[in-house]
């Protein structure tokens, strides 16, 4: 109790939207989160139930479906630059404690599918895992293990260091920018289905290429998870 009066003493919290001292994210801005009620097709951005890809819609390698909990507004785009640059672990153990279970009822779509599935958080570079101290997909990985309880499993590695996407414009720059960035570190996952988790997805190149390589390795089913799309 004391060591927390300290923190927060020495370092106050307020929220990271519109400054009210006291949380990271204060009730009213809260309010400003944007669920996403209707999934849609990762491909043709057509409606689908649970965000399953559309049968005409399967790539070779593809995802088969992504599923994100919110829209990527510039309230949470404040949070998780703030989580990914500020190398602030505790706003996102604030954050989960936000989320809503009604907005979480929609993941139990994965408890039906067949198969028995791992949750892969999109992993880092080695080099800037050491600089931050910590991989935020895996934070939220966690989180969904504890809402699913599936494992998570870390059969990815990123092998090339690649600039942040969200540093680059055009879809050309960051397909170039992730391609080849994804090995697998084990062998063993032929036949194996998996959820790829990050924190959000734009172009979604970054999951293409995580879905990509697990496939060419052997999974036969890769989805997607996220905290938010844009």
């Amino acid at each position: 109790m004391l060591k927390t009066t300290l923190i927060d003493l020495f370092f106050p919290k307020f929220c990271l939207n519109c400054g009210r001292p006291g949380v990271y994210l204060c009730r009213n801005c809260q309010g400003k989160l944007k669920t996403v009620e209707k999934d849609s097709c990762f491909y043709c951005h057509g409606l689908s139930y649970g965000g399953f890809t559309h049968p005409g819609c399967l790539r070779k390698n593809g995802l088969d479906g992504v599923i994100s909990l919110f829209y990527y507004s510039q309230v949470l785009k404040k949070i998780i630059k703030q989580i990914k640059y500020r190398l602030a672990y505790d706003i996102w153990k604030e954050m989960e404690l936000m989320i809503d279970p009604q907005v979480l009822k929609k993941l139990s779509l994965f408890k039906k599918l067949d198969g028995d599935f791992s949750l892969v958080p999109i992993p880092l570079h080695p080099t800037r895992l050491r600089e931050r101290g910590f991989n935020q997909s895996e934070l939220i990985a966690q989180y969904f293990h504890k809402v699913l309880g599936f494992p998570v499993s870390n059969v990815l590695s990123r092998k090339k260091m690649t600039v942040p996407q969200a540093n680059l414009s055009g879809r050309l720059y960051r397909y170039r920018n992730m391609k080849g960035a994804f090995q697998t570190i084990t062998k063993n996952i032929t036949g194996g289905c998996f959820v790829l988790v990050d924190d959000v997805t734009t172009s979604g190149i970054t999951l293409k290429e995580g879905s990509r390589i697990l496939k060419m390795s052997g999974a036969r089913k890769v989805y997607g998870l996220t905290l938010a799309k844009g």
